[in-house]
Formats: structure tokens, sequence, C-alpha cells
């Protein structure tokens, strides 16, 4: 298995517009992931597979390509699978949409075997929320989980908003960090309100997300800029790390505050979120 891309950014095309795939990947976003579900009508989804899947098999290795199936155990869910299965394509993951339970991914084990890619399962229900903490465990190639903001406030009954949909992020945060995994929120969907999406954006770093999704090109580098750790954040991860290897385990002061364990591992997380930039 590929070990997962680094990621501040997560672009959604059209399975059926392959013309839009290496423009999608040229934008220089993190990840592009080909939608077979939401972007494509049911009359489309048989070509958009085929589309989507001799395209990814035509791609080098180290690729940024990922797949967004139909739901696991539905006839087209089915239908990506197997056809994924049977061909020489290479996702660098998959997108498991509508995940309230483990059968989903484990279905896909089952059916990808050993050439199971990276799995972020995409959480769009009151249920799949509240049950996401038990699923997750012992789930195998799942390595983030994604946010589904509007099909959730659908199912919720509340209003696709930040304040209404808060609580369902901030839990959604809190068990991905429980399983280790990385959060993704969910596009911000006026792809001409470039201040609206960026401080979204700074509102969900703020929060906890290490990456957020984009509906269009234009919302890359707006997205990715948020992801990327300040000179002042490197500054001071460094002088923490660097007063804490100097203390020899002793207690420490930098700028007056004191560095305990919780800081110095937000000053790790720091530097490794800028190492995998480069």
């Amino acid at each position: 298995m590929t070990q997962p891309l680094p990621m501040r950014c997560l672009l959604f095309v059209p399975g059926n517009r392959p013309e839009r795939f290496e423009k999608a990947a040229a934008s220089g976003v993190d990840r592009v992931c080909i939608d077979l579900e939401d972007a494509v009508a049911v009359s489309s989804k048989q070509q958009a597979r085929k589309m989507a899947i001799d395209a990814l098999a035509d791609q080098p290795g180290g690729h940024p390509f990922g797949l967004r199936i139909n739901p696991p155990g539905t006839e087209l869910g089915q239908a990506d699978l197997e056809a994924l299965a049977t061909s020489r394509a290479q996702p660098r993951f998959l997108i498991v949409p509508k995940f309230e339970t483990r059968k989903q991914t484990d279905l896909i084990r089952e059916i990808l075997g050993r050439d199971c890619p990276d799995l972020i399962v995409l959480i769009e229900s009151a249920r799949g929320l509240l049950d996401l903490d038990f699923e997750l465990d012992d789930s195998g190639p799942v390595r983030a989980v994604m946010f589904g903001g509007y099909d959730y406030s659908v199912d919720a009954g509340c209003e696709f908003s930040w304040e209404p949909l808060l609580y369902a992020r901030s839990h959604l945060i809190t068990v991905a960090r429980a399983h280790e995994l990385d959060s993704i929120d969910v596009p911000f969907i006026d792809i001409k309100d470039e201040a609206g999406l960026v401080g979204e954006t700074r509102a969900a770093r703020a929060l906890g997300f290490t990456a957020k999704a984009a509906i269009h090109p234009a919302q890359v580098s707006p997205i990715q800029d948020q992801f990327v750790p300040t000179e002042s954040e490197i500054a001071r991860a460094k002088a923490v790390i660097a007063a804490a290897e100097a203390s020899g385990g002793e207690a420490v002061q930098v700028d007056g505050r004191l560095v305990d364990a919780p800081v110095i591992a937000a000053a790790r997380r720091i530097l490794a979120r800028l190492s995998a930039r480069k």
C-alpha cells in the first residue's frame, strides 16, 4: 500500500469529464478526487466509471488521483469495485460515501484484496457521526475522515452553515484524532466568495481539520495557503523544540510560557507538517 499523500486540499472533478482531470492536477492541489457519485447523473454512471478507470490506468506512479465510488453495498458501488478490481488502475485513495458501518470498508477490502488503496470515509448522516468511533475500530486502511456537511445538514434537519454544524465538526475531529486519522472539511460551495472561503478555511483549521475539500481549481490556493504554518508558528515551534532538547527533561519556558509535553507535541506536528510539504 502506498503512503498517504500530504494533503491540505482535496479537489473534486466529475468522473465523466476526463478533459478536466489533468487540469485539476495542474492547479497544484495536493490530491484530486475523480467523482463517480454525486457529480455524475445515474444515466452517465457507466460511462463515467470507464472514463475514470481508463484514466487512472494510464497514470504514472506517485500521481495525485483518487476515486469517490458509489456507496459500497449498492449495485453501483459493487460495479465500481468490480471494475476497479479487474483493471490496471491504481487510485491513490478511495472515498467511501455514506459511511455508517465498517461492513462497507470490509466489502471494499474483500473485493480489492491486497490492492486496496487508502480509504477516506465520508460522514453524511447523524447515524454515521454517532457511530463513527465504534465503526473506526479495526477499520483497516482508513486514513482520513471527511465531513459531508451538506448531506449531514439535510439528515439532521439543520441549516447548512457554520454555527449549526459546529458540534458535528467538533465531534468528527475528536473521533478522528482519537484514531490518529486526518480530517477533511466539507467544500465551500460559493466559488465566487474567496473571502468567505478563506474565513471558513481558517476556522476549520483552528478547529483541528487538517484539510478542506474544493469544487473548483480557483479554491485550491486559498485553501492550501491556510494550512501552511506561518513564519511565526514555525519560529516558535523551532524554539520550543530547541529549548526542550537543551533542558534535558527539566521544566523550561519559552517567551515566558511553560513548555510541557503537549506544547512539545504541538510544535513537532507543526514542523512535521512543514517538512511534508517540501
